[in-house]
């Protein structure tokens, strides 16, 4: 029932002024117009904040029922509108109360009356009524108040009177000190007569200045929820602490001053001091006291209405809250009470949120139409795709003929942008307007017309039935709603490694590509390489400026790393200067050629660098803003610096050399032959410049010294450009190469880490992350991999996906103090790190990066390329994931394959492996799609995980042969035949509702101290922020087990690498949220700490002739185990083929004939007559401890291959 249905009778108009008075009892003058409730507000508490909206359900399903049990709700709300139908006999009174202080006195008669409260943060709240469909009543609710309070001198006189009998009663809890309340000078010093509770070394002490002091009881500060009351009749002084009495004084009583006021949270300036460290949250006061029998049930903590005499002074402290599970706004909540005779036919609550969806549809028009069209062409349709082009994600939707998972209507679809549930990155870019924009052409263009049964008609009981907006939010949102996109806003140092694509060309045969580029800010200022004026882009493999450019655009921002897109990649813009085309930027010094010797890919194109004997990217030196490169040409060392000198229209770009002796003359093509480009060349002798074969080669003679020199490149004429090299000096690039001040001013961001409970078996500590809000670079803090120090335990370095390494000390202990450093920024999408050596090593999709220190102050100098011979595409998908290193100390990682498409050069869809000095790459194993990291294995091999797609029919958890092939025939690799029996198996097929997206695991061996669980083997979820065990057994050199989930709460974002502390031995775990995954926090760091306490956790798994044999990390009780009704069966299996993933087929319950628990009561035999070779099993098990616990389910998912003839 709308509550409109009854707007057309008549109501009487009641027109009144009201003074509203607040705890502080500050008068309010309210003018209330139109309004037919007759409103009561009785004196009001404090509060406090705001969050953004969530929610998976129609606006319906937004609606909470209230008072079909009662008269009461049965929880507060807040930010909420209530509706309510209902009939009020004649001549009776009744009302609707909205928490203590409001009361809405009802209309007799049948009415419909719809109310909106809404009291966010630290501003005026609102209260807004109709009754019948008419606006009856707007008016504004006070601020308030704040953790802190202070009365006037006149309310501290009549309200406060602490020199005859009160009570006080108040709650709290707290791990610091400071003062519940005083009543003392508003400002200065403690005082004579002065008054105050307040906590001290942890106890509780009630002072009166110059007089004495009455303390005693346990140490309050230790983070539980505490209830004091201070009571005081006839001068004697009686201290109550939950409970029981602590501290009495007789005769403990003084005079109060009239300059005095009341404060809580606060005292004296220099006594008591301000309330910190916890959450005071409640202060009430009896003037008068009260007598015995009000003050036994006041300590024994029950409630006022217990009490039965309502308190003179009643404060709430400012505590927010959402109180619609996730879907509505946090704010002050206030509990809902009908009075009187009033029959409800209809009522409920539904949240007031951010978006005013009905008026963001009802605004659709051409120009709506046309914003959504340039939105959805420049991102969605990649994944997506229209009626006529495919999308280049097989799992995206296609909205001209796919059906919804998550709700067809606009409303269901804006939230699905909005928040993603896992089907999609969440798309936080767009702001609420242009997300509805795309809805519409999403559906006017793509549903209507070609996939009508997808349509929702929008008529106006659909948006009448919509959540409403809050409007006290909306009057700021245009400020406050878009905030740049993180990337934007981002400062990832002087330089950026990544793909650029230089040219605008659309055809992929015409790209010109750095796909290993370093783009480098020529100009000085803040805010990092984004924020430049003028760049230089090389390319780590041909060592070609790919492209000069300046501007006010960095570039187009697309990518995954970046807006999240996929089937894109990433695009210089602004005013290009030059550019280079695809090929080596020197000839050959030995050979005397220019012919491309890099790896021909299917397409046709060239990827990979160039022989090292030929060209070698050596590294990148830091110094302050100045960024130096330093590669060879043959056996020649070359330091060179860009730069750009500001003239006029068009920037002089500066190439400095420092080139080292050398025996053989030495060529580059340094730009192309333009008429409107000049070249000049200042310096080393001999250097010149020759216009040849389309190109401007740099002509370098043999030299038996060190050869400085600068390279001028200009939109300009010649002797423009001549008569400006003596403005420009030549540098000795050798004084940047030693490090310089600190690019980050040594900054030191401190968080305090969580604790976990330790209550259950594994506690998870929480290592607070500085996220983007908390760091002045406005890092984003995806973590891609972290280590810990070997000589400093207490300290681990931590790689972000977009970029940074930072260093964290204070890991090892109660992480109450973390002590995050940024050492290094501008890395290509760093997804591992290892350190070796004691030396940081970090894997970038460009290279495997050792990272230098030379001056001492903890930052990095130097970024030297340890290995690049990694083979970079464009593509979005191939990642290179996890770092580690054997005990030889050669390196692995995973490179993944290109997503649905064909790979287009070797490593695509592999397992690396790097020679210990960083000389070679060798291909361990192929056939992969996307291996999300390593774990090596104590036997010396490798396991990596990979994930459900095209080949895949769902995830999978690879124990690695060198050689083998992992089943993706997209790959690059010679394998024709598609049958199961020509690849490796996995050890398990995982289920993407167990885990759907496997990444990095590894062994709880030495360091672990994991009790019963060392030696197990580990798998972390990207995909929901879990961990599980891995039992697993050897059959016929098949690896084959499953996994079961570890008795934790899902982890906030994806947890991705993990490794055991070689100190404390308990686990850290690290991740991000990037791609698909329904865990959306940015980064995550966590400490998983057993504790003791009995997991159950499967340890071991057999599948042998009659049955599965499982091992449990302790004791179970033999009865309740052993009783079969407890354990539930089933198989499945799956189909491989070229489509994305694959249903289950032939679904199986298998009956469990019998259970036998060992002697020592951890190995447990399941007796499964019907028992085969299955692609999917999982087992549903309720156990019981031997020591009498509550029962547990462990759910495992497995795979078997073979059947064991073990015995029992």
């Amino acid at each position: 029932m709308m509550e409109d249905d009854n707007k057309n009778r008549s109501c009487p108009l009641l027109i009144t002024n009201m003074n509203i008075m607040n705890s502080s009892t500050k008068l309010y003058s309210i003018s209330a117009v139109s309004f037919c409730l007759l409103i009561s507000l009785l004196p009001c508490g404090a509060s406090a904040q705001v969050v953004g909206f969530p929610a998976s359900k129609t606006a319906l399903e937004l609606r909470r029922n209230v008072f079909e049990q009662g008269r009461k709700s049965d929880q507060p709300f807040a930010n909420f509108r209530l509706f309510m139908k209902y009939q009020l006999p004649a001549g009776q009174e009744g009302a609707v109360h909205l928490g203590q202080h409001i009361k809405l006195n009802l209309l007799s008669g049948n009415h419909v009356m719809s109310i909106e409260h809404e009291h966010l943060d630290r501003q005026a709240g609102r209260l807004f009524a109709m009754v019948d469909g008419r606006e009856m009543m707007k008016m504004s609710l006070p601020v308030k108040q704040t953790s802190q309070y202070q009365s006037t001198q006149e309310e501290a006189s009549s309200l406060f009177s602490m020199d005859g009998d009160y009570t006080v009663s108040a709650r709290f809890l707290t791990e610091g000190n400071g003062t519940l309340f005083a009543k003392c000078m508003a400002e200065g010093k403690w005082s004579p007569n002065a008054k105050a509770l307040f906590i001290r070394d942890g106890r509780l002490v009630f002072d009166i200045g110059w007089l004495g002091a009455v303390s005693g009881g346990p140490k309050v500060n230790d983070g539980k929820l505490h209830h004091v009351v201070l009571h005081v009749r006839n001068g004697d002084v009686e201290l109550f602490l939950d409970g029981q009495s602590v501290g009495k004084k007789r005769s403990f009583m003084a005079e109060d001053e009239n300059d005095h006021v009341f404060k809580i949270g606060a005292s004296a300036q220099d006594f008591g001091f301000d309330w910190e460290g916890g959450d005071l949250q409640q202060i009430l006061f009896w003037k008068g006291g009260l007598r015995h029998l009000a003050l036994s049930k006041l300590i024994q903590d029950e409630s006022i209405d217990k009490i039965k005499v309502q308190p003179g002074f009643d404060w709430q402290a400012a505590t927010l809250k959402e109180t619609f599970n996730g879907d509505g706004v946090p704010g002050y909540p206030v509990a809902l009470r009908v009075e009187g005779p009033v029959r409800i036919e209809e009522a409920w609550v539904q949240p007031l949120v951010e978006t005013d969806h009905a008026q963001l549809m009802a605004d659709w028009d051409d120009e709506t139409m046309e914003v959504g069209r340039k939105l959805y062409h420049s991102l969605c349709v990649t994944c997506h795709g229209t009626a006529q082009t495919p999308g280049s994600l097989p799992t995206a939707l296609k909205f001209h003929e796919g059906a919804f998972k998550n709700g067809k209507d606009p409303y269901g679809m804006f939230q699905t942008l909005s928040l993603g549930y896992g089907l999609m990155v969440p798309q936080g870019q767009y702001t609420r307007a242009e997300k509805y924009a795309v809805i519409q052409y999403i559906r006017e263009n793509l549903i209507k017309p070609h996939n009508s049964d997808q349509y929702f008609e929008v008529d106006a009981p659909y948006l009448t039935s919509l959540p409403r907006p809050l409007k006290t939010l909306r009057e700021s949102e245009a400020v406050t709603e878009r905030r740049d996109n993180q990337y934007e806003l981002m400062d990832f140092g002087p330089a950026l490694m990544w793909t650029y694509q230089v040219n605008g060309a659309e055809k992929i045969s015409e790209w010109n590509i750095a796909q290993k580029g370093i783009n480098i800010r020529l100009n000085p200022g803040d805010g990092g390489v984004s924020k430049g004026r003028a760049w230089m882009v090389y390319d780590e493999d041909t060592m070609r400026v790919a492209a000069a450019y300046s501007g006010d655009a960095f570039t187009d921002w697309r990518g995954i790393a970046f807006d999240g897109s996929h089937g894109t990649h990433t695009r210089i813009k602004g005013d290009v200067a030059f550019i280079n085309s695809d090929a080596s930027a020197w000839k050959h010094p030995s050979q005397d050629t220019w012919e491309d010797q890099r790896i021909v890919g299917r397409d046709g194109r060239q990827f990979g660098p160039l022989p090292k004997d030929w060209l070698h990217y050596k590294g990148l030196y830091y110094h302050e803003d100045k960024t130096v490169i330093r590669y060879t040409v043959g056996n020649t060392m070359i330091l060179e610096k860009p730069g750009v000198f500001d003239y006029g229209s068009s920037p002089i770009f500066v190439r400095t050399f420092n080139v080292a002796p050398h025996s053989q003359s030495l060529v580059s093509r340094i730009a192309p032959d333009l008429d409107e480009l000049a070249v000049s060349v200042r310096g080393a002798s001999g250097v010149t410049t020759r216009r040849f074969g389309g190109f401007v080669e740099l002509l370098i003679p043999a030299g038996a010294s060190d050869q400085h020199f600068n390279v001028l490149i200009a939109k300009t004429d010649e002797d423009t450009l001549k008569g400006l090299e003596a403005a420009i000096p030549v540098e000795d690039l050798e004084m940047f190469t030693r490090g310089g001040e600190p690019r980050f001013d040594q900054k030191v961001i401190h968080t305090q880490g969580v604790q976990g409970n330790s209550d259950e078996p594994f506690a998870v500590d929480v290592l607070t992350v500085p996220d983007a809000l908390a760091n002045p670079w406005e890092s984003w803090m995806r973590l891609g991999g972290f280590d810990f120090f070997p000589d400093n335990p207490d300290r681990a370095a931590v790689c972000t996906w977009m970029g940074d390494v930072w260093l964290v000390d204070g890991v090892a202990g109660d992480l109450k103090d973390l002590r995050w450093r940024r050492i290094c920024s501008g890395l290509f999408q760093p997804l591992g790190l290892k350190i070796h050596e004691g030396v940081i090593y970090v894997t970038c999709r460009d290279q495997i990066a050792r990272l230098h220190d030379f001056n001492g102050d903890q930052e990095i100098d130097y970024v030297e390329s340890f290995n690049n011979d990694a083979q970079v595409t464009e593509h979005f998908h191939e990642f290179a994931m996890g770092l580690q290193v054997d005990q030889s100390g050669n390196f692995y990682y995973a490179k993944s394959a290109r997503h649905a498409k064909t790979a287009l050069v070797p490593h695509h869809g592999t397992l690396l492996r790097v020679s210990s000095d960083g000389s070679r790459t060798d291909i361990v194993a192929n056939g992969f799609r996307a291996a999300n990291g390593v774990c090596l294995n104590p036997d010396g091999t490798w396991i990596v995980t990979d994930q459900e797609g095209h080949w895949n029919p769902k995830n999978r958890i690879n124990y690695v042969k060198e050689g083998g092939f992992y089943g993706n025939m997209f790959g690059y690799h010679d394998v024709k035949d598609s049958s199961d029996e020509a690849m490796e198996q996995p050890l398990c097929w995982i289920t993407n509702g167990f885990d759907r997206s496997p990444a990095e695991l590894l062994w709880a061996t030495e360091p672990a101290q994991w009790g019963p669980l060392n030696g197990v083997l580990l798998n972390l979820s990207y995909g929901y922020g879990k961990i599980y065990t891995v039992p697993h057994e050897l059959i016929q050199g098949q690896a084959q087990g499953g996994m079961c989930e570890l008795p934790i709460s899902q982890f906030p974002t994806g947890v991705m690498r993990g490794r055991f502390h070689p100190e404390n031995g308990q686990l850290y775990g690290a991740g991000m949220f990037a791609w698909a995954g329904t865990q959306h926090q940015a980064g995550g760091f966590y400490r998983i700490r057993y504790t003791g306490k009995p997991a159950y956790m499967p340890i071991a798994l057999e599948a042998i002739e009659t049955g599965m044999r499982i091992t449990f990390s302790d004791p179970l009780d033999k009865e309740f185990t052993e009783n079969v009704t407890h354990y539930k069966i089933q198989t499945w299996s799956l189909k491989r083929t070229a489509n994305y993933g694959s249903r289950h087929y032939d679904e199986r319950e298998l009956v469990v004939k019998s259970a036998v628990l060992s002697q020592d009561r951890r190995t447990l035999f399941l007796e499964i007559p019907e028992i085969h070779p299955t692609w999917g099993m999982e087992m549903r098990c309720e156990l019981k401890g031997a020591a009498g616990n509550e029962p547990v389910t462990r759910v495992i998912h497995n795979s078997i291959h073979h059947l064991g003839k073990g015995l029992f």
